[in-house]
């Protein structure tokens, strides 16, 4: 690559910079227990509790909860290095276990909720985490904040990524949806089909099916 290229591609492609995450986030400590109680998951990311199929009453006060407001970051701090962690789409409280990240006006927030869960990240995570074993491990902000990332300094850019993705996720969740329609209802006719050429199990499934 000449010269002349390389300065044409730097005109023409969005600038990225390195930034530390303390100098994008703070750690917020708000404490509520009268708004919905939010879960956060390495599968879902963010989620209203009430959502869940596991118990939501957290058989103790919520008076140390943590208010979380929609675009904040939250993560498990136990389970950072396997990717728990995700930007808010809604205002609720979390466990007290869970790290709040307010971002500045420089931060998109959903491109950070892809950034944050990518491998080299993870291994970030695991290594500057306090604790013994990988179950008593635990990432406290400070830590958190030391690490440095990669990331477009124009928020539009931030925000294009970030909405490619979330469409993307959208997509791949509605043929899921389909896909399991679908295999459910091949899985009805094969019993059916089974049952009607046998009189054993696959016979009574036939008319439970019906």
């Amino acid at each position: 690559m000449d010269g002349n290229t390389a300065v044409f591609l730097a005109l023409i492609a969005p600038a990225w910079e390195q930034r530390k995450l303390g100098e994008l986030f703070e750690e917020s400590d708000e404490r509520a227990s009268d708004r919905e109680i939010l879960s956060v998951s390495v599968a879902n990311g963010i989620y209203p509790a009430s959502e869940s199929d596991r118990e939501t009453n957290p058989g103790a006060s919520l008076a140390n909860y943590k208010i979380v407001h929609f675009g904040d970051v939250v993560y498990n701090s136990m389970r950072m290095w396997q990717g728990a962690v995700d930007a808010s789409r809604y205002d609720g409280i979390v466990s007290p276990a869970y790290v709040v990240a307010r971002p500045n006006s420089e931060v998109y927030a959903r491109f950070f909720a892809r950034l944050l869960r990518q491998p080299m990240l993870l291994k970030q995570y695991q290594q500057v985490s306090q604790g013994n074993s990988k179950d008593t491990q635990v990432l406290k902000f400070d830590d958190f904040a030391s690490i440095g990332i990669s990331m477009p300094v124009s928020e539009n850019e931030q925000r294009q990524i970030g909405g490619f993705f979330d469409r993307l996720d959208s997509l791949i969740t509605l043929h899921q949806r389909k896909y399991c329609g679908v295999a459910s209802w091949m899985l009805g006719v094969a019993l059916v089909r089974l049952g009607s050429e046998s009189d054993g199990a696959f016979g009574e499934m036939k008319h439970v099916l019906r």
